[in-house]
């Protein structure tokens, strides 16, 4: 009966700080803090890269900065899909609402898959970060 209770109470305690981390300020503030280096994007040849930092001044991956990259450079056709470069943690409770708005529209896969595919760095694609 202890061990239900205590679990109960740990559910709630884990929901209700869920629940909070996820608030707009805070859940920006959460993933600059401690995920600053985690979200990383890439496409097939490495000719499109993205670090979300989640500072003030840098701004959010999207599909249409995506779509822009596509416009701009014409790349080929196995190359214009982007893929997210982490693995989704459901116990990282303060990520969720990242997950459910920006990591749902990309796929995942390993950088070990994608660095033999890479192109050189070019420093006049701004859209090659890393």
């Amino acid at each position: 009966m202890k061990t239900k209770k205590y679990l109960l109470t740990f559910l709630y305690v884990y929901l209700i700080a869920g629940f909070m981390s996820n608030l707009p300020f805070v859940n920006g503030y959460l993933l600059h803090r401690i995920d600053g280096d985690l979200f990383k994007y890439s496409n097939a040849d490495a000719s499109y890269t993205n670090h979300d930092t989640f500072s003030f001044k840098s701004p959010h991956i999207s599909l249409k900065s995506v779509d822009r990259y596509i416009a701009e450079f014409h790349p080929e056709k196995k190359s214009q899909q982007v893929y997210r470069l982490y693995r989704i943690n459901p116990l990282c409770f303060w990520r969720w609402s990242h997950y459910l708005i920006t990591s749902r529209d990309f796929d995942y896969k390993s950088w070990k898959e994608i660095e033999p595919n890479r192109v050189p760095y070019n420093p006049e694609n701004r859209y090659q970060d890393f």
